[in-house]
């Protein structure tokens, strides 16, 4: 079984605590106890989930009136994956 674990890491095309930028339509905002996070489902890649965790920017969100529905280009430090979700955390817009 560790071999297995071993082999889906090294086809990873990236490495937590990689830089990515993500373009898509936001699904939900989420706001509360002063941190704010977004779904995003990116143009590009329907099925597909990015929960971004967009802290350090929530004055940026709250001040562009990011909603449901609203076009965005996030960059973000990869902190986990799955077969079709995405987190991303230190979220700039």
């Amino acid at each position: 079984m560790q071999k297995k674990v071993n082999l889906v890491k090294s086809v990873s095309p990236f490495a937590v605590g990689a830089v990515l930028d993500v373009a898509g339509r936001v699904q939900k905002v989420v706001k509360r106890d002063g941190q704010c996070k977004l779904i995003i489902e990116p143009g590009n890649a329907f099925s597909f989930v990015v929960f971004a965790d967009c802290t350090l920017d929530a004055e940026t969100v709250k001040a562009r009136k990011i909603r449901k529905g609203s076009p965005v280009s996030i960059r973000g430090k990869l902190q986990s994956y799955g077969a079709r979700v995405v987190c991303l955390s230190d979220c700039r817009l």
